[in-house]
């Protein structure tokens, strides 16, 4: 089988392709496209027609690659509309299984399968009260969601040829790229704009899925309710907090306004960890982002890739007086006040699968999509999950040598957690 080579990311907010080429140690990067989808909401300016044109243009400005452009792609769906769900029944012949997956889907799948698109993978064996059980995971896609966004890619000059989900895309990315021993649990959350895609892999062959309805659109709002801007003026606010401190604001600040603390404020008590299950007892049994980089813009900035105090500092910027202890809680107490119902998701699921000995814990969380970006959101997630948690670069293990004098010094670190889906797709094999 052939790698497939160009994955094309299609999200709330932004438009992100990898061009990837498989070599004797790997992946070699070929090319990397981004571009913003203006939405209405942060741009209450454009007309409707050109809203609804927006996905398509930005399409079609990464496509102006010759590297994507008319290329058989990879893309993929999330979202309600997508409904990812385990399945286990006892062994059968394997000439049996498809239509018992069917079979089961049709119990389980949250909408007619006649209007879906199914398809499966089976996890190795298991052993149940010493007899051999069939466990996997089953996905139904409602056709509308396909075929709407097969016409969208074909409009922009593409071929998409293989069709996935936003979380499995992760999980492939994942497993090409870190790799996965037989006792590691790994959690991967790609915080979107208005979706955060959960993957846990258990081991290389077992992972379970989910799409949470929430994203990097809450800061966005949290920004906005707090400090008194419109949604357009917080959105720019949240992106350019990587190098401003969010207090650098008129209207006041978090530390008063959530009285002081690690965390500015009670946080609701303290939340479980999921790294230790000893004297855990099984339950009664009886789903956009910061962008670095828009296609629209003819040249790159120095802005766009600083990092740390250094690069704060050259920036012209000045700090206003508040010391790292006060940026870090005025940073958590905007994650605390945005994603404390994403928070809330994720403990439940992996609690789910703990409980029920699908997996033994969570070892570690790595985080990707635009909003991991955010300052001081590693620390936060692994506080509230009580889980070691850091950002995730699928480029960090790609070979970029070949294409990084094209870019900035650091444009592709920085670029790279945001690449995931994309990264993922470009890795599925015809």
């Amino acid at each position: 089988m052939a790698t497939l080579a160009v994955g094309i990311d299609v999200g709330t907010s932004s438009v992100k392709a990898v061009a990837l080429k498989r070599t004797g140690s790997g992946y070699a990067l070929r090319s990397v496209g981004q571009a913003d989808i203006r939405r209405s909401e942060f741009h209450p300016e454009e007309s409707p027609q050109a809203i609804a044109e927006a996905p398509l243009r930005a399409l079609e400005r990464v496509s102006q690659d010759s590297a994507f452009s008319r290329k058989a792609c990879a893309f993929a769906v999330s979202g309600p509309r997508v409904a990812p769900r385990l399945f286990k029944f006892p062994s059968i012949p394997k000439g049996e299984v498809e239509q018992a997956i069917r079979f089961e889907a049709e119990q389980i799948i949250p909408f007619d399968l006649a209007q879906a698109a199914l398809d499966y993978v089976l996890f190795d064996e298991a052993m149940e009260e010493g007899k051999p059980v069939m466990e996997g995971l089953v996905v139904a896609v409602h056709k509308e969601e396909v075929d709407k966004r097969y016409v969208l890619l074909k409009s922009a000059g593409y071929d998409p040829v293989v069709l996935d989900i936003d979380t499995l895309a992760l999980a492939n990315a994942y497993s090409e790229t870190e790799g996965l021993n037989e006792r590691e649990t790994v959690a991967l959350i790609n915080i979107g704009a208005r979706f955060t895609n959960l993957s846990i892999m258990h081991g290389p062959r077992r992972c379970f899925v989910r799409d949470i309805a929430t994203g990097g659109d809450m800061l966005s709002r949290a920004i906005s309710e707090i400090y008194g801007l419109d949604l357009p003026q917080a959105e720019k606010r949240k992106r350019e907090a990587a190098y401003t401190p969010l207090d650098d604001l008129e209207g006041g600040g978090f530390a008063d306004d959530f009285g002081g603390g690690e965390f500015g404020g009670d946080m609701g008590g303290q939340t479980e960890g999921f790294g230790d299950t000893e004297g855990f007892e099984p339950v009664d049994d009886g789903g956009e982002e910061y962008v670095l980089l828009d296609s629209d813009e003819t040249g790159f900035n120095s802005a766009d890739t600083m990092t740390g105090d250094e690069d704060f500092e050259a920036s012209g910027q000045t700090q206003s007086g508040m010391d790292a202890a006060q940026r870090i809680s005025a940073n958590r107490a905007v994650l605390a006040d945005a994603l404390g119902d994403l928070i809330s998701e994720i403990q439940d699921t992996f609690k789910y699968y703990i409980n029920r000995r699908i997996i033994p814990r969570v070892d570690k969380v790595r985080l990707c999509g635009g909003t991991a970006k955010f300052p001081d959101i590693q620390e936060f997630f692994a506080g509230q999950l009580g889980v070691p948690c850091d950002l995730w670069n699928p480029f960090a293990r790609i070979d970029v040598g070949g294409v990084a004098g094209k870019y900035p010094p650091n444009f592709l670190d920085e670029l790279g957690p945001l690449m995931a889906v994309a990264t993922g797709l470009a890795m599925r094999q015809l």
